[in-house]
């Protein structure tokens, strides 16, 4: 599996979520953090314009850090 960040949303006020490079080479894939740590394997795909990559979405000031489970 590849590497998982956190934009840490619940320092917001929002829902934490957990992102992937998609295994399949098809962009960004994430999920709720609280399905992640609950075993869930349903992944969602994250707008592509965004950005194609983890790095991509960084470099477009997203902040994502790596998440430590």
């Amino acid at each position: 599996m590849s590497e998982a960040y956190t934009d840490n949303g619940a320092a917001f006020g929002r829902r934490t979520r957990v992102f992937r490079d998609c295994v399949t080479g098809c962009g960004v894939e994430w999920m709720y953090a609280v399905d992640y740590a609950g075993g869930d394997s349903r992944w969602y795909r994250f707008h592509p314009a965004a950005g194609g990559t983890v790095e991509g979405l960084q470099a477009n000031g997203m902040k994502l850090t790596r998440f430590l489970n």
